[in-house]
């Protein structure tokens, strides 16, 4: 019975952490990073991550191979920004580390950066901001911010 119980052990243990070992498409789809951090807060359902990926080598070629990514124009940062705003509220509203650690600065967003918007296709027009996430590269500083927010 010991034994039995053992291997039920074991091979649960196997699942959960083979099952939690993800992997995100879009950072898969740009060069190796050289650094990362990454801040959660929430639950199961509801949660809120912020996430910053360090680049020493990383091209515009790079995120127009990927299939992911747009440059920045005019058009987009007023959009970038509105979901920008809406992450900054549940960060305040949230609090924690995820508060403590948040260190954007919204006035990096400039044209020639690159951005990819993800929201989920149960957003209805009266809740735009109920899953979505962005990433937002900061060229100069070659930094690809992450910004999810599912509330």
């Amino acid at each position: 019975m010991k034994k039995t119980v053992m291997i039920v052990f074991l091979l649960v243990l196997f699942i959960i952490s083979t099952g939690c070992s993800v992997s995100d498409p879009v950072i898969s789809s740009l060069p190796d990073y050289n650094s990362r951090v990454f801040y959660t807060s929430g639950g199961f359902q509801d949660y809120t991550d912020y996430a910053k990926y360090t680049y020493k080598s990383i091209s515009a070629q790079d995120f127009e191979a990927s299939k992911y990514f747009c440059e920045v124009s005019a058009d987009d940062i007023e959009e970038i920004l509105i979901y920008i705003d809406n992450y900054e509220e549940w960060v305040e509203t949230i609090g924690s580390e995820l508060k403590n650690n948040y260190d954007f600065d919204k006035s990096v967003i400039s044209e020639g950066d690159f951005f990819y918007t993800q929201t989920s296709s149960d957003n209805s027009a009266n809740n735009k901001f109920a899953d979505y996430t962005i990433y937002y590269f900061d060229s100069d500083a070659k930094i690809l911010y992450y910004f999810h927010n599912n509330i």
